[in-house]
């Protein structure tokens, strides 16, 4: 075999172990944007964390209904049942962790114990921020559904364009239709013989 076959020979094998090496790179970039695209669609289905804020001010005292000689009469109560927390949306451990006291013993649900556990907890908490978030969101699809109106302005008066173009266009091919029409062809003279 002579030099120029061999070095032939070895620049193809170069050139395939390029290739080869390429396609593996190739393989291995595939996999891991798989891989990532299946991560940023876990993440966007994951429900997002709610961000629990301590409201503002003292929490408020839980109030209770005794049975006294003189009649039923309201108190000072040892805490918040969980019926009352549940009605407010607010977990046990989240309220002890927020000062509120929690009577784990009571079982019953006073309204007047709800709205102002209520009040309280909707002045600056998780409620207030449920709003805002919902109130910007209105906002911004107000803005979208601004803007695909303007689009749809813009694409019915291309639409109203183009119908009188097509009109003008359809009119001048029936014109041209009626003109082969009305104006026949010249007959050839037969030969009398």
């Amino acid at each position: 075999m002579s030099s120029k076959s061999q070095k032939k020979t070895k620049g193809r094998g170069i050139k395939e172990e390029v290739a080869k090496a390429e396609e593996k790179v190739r393989k291995g970039a595939v996999k891991v944007e798989k891989e990532i695209k299946k991560e940023t669609k876990r993440a966007t289905e994951r429900r997002p964390r709610q961000v629990l804020t301590r409201p503002p001010g003292k929490a408020p005292e839980a109030v209770v209904v005794a049975r006294h000689e003189a009649g039923m009469v309201t108190r000072a109560g040892r805490g918040f049942s969980f019926g009352e927390l549940s009605g407010v949306g607010l977990a046990p451990r989240t309220a002890m962790m927020w000062g509120v006291r929690v009577d784990h013993r009571r079982r019953s649900v006073l309204e007047g114990n709800v709205s102002s556990l209520k009040t309280w907890h909707s002045h600056h908490g998780t409620v207030a921020k449920v709003e805002t978030e919902a109130k910007k969101l209105g906002e911004v699809l107000e803005k979208a559904g601004k803007e695909v109106e303007k689009e749809a302005a813009a694409v019915e008066k291309e639409a109203v364009k183009v119908g009188k173009k097509v009109k003008r266009e359809a009119k001048k091919a029936e014109e041209a239709v009626k003109e082969k029409v009305e104006k026949p062809k010249a007959r050839p003279k037969k030969d009398k013989a």
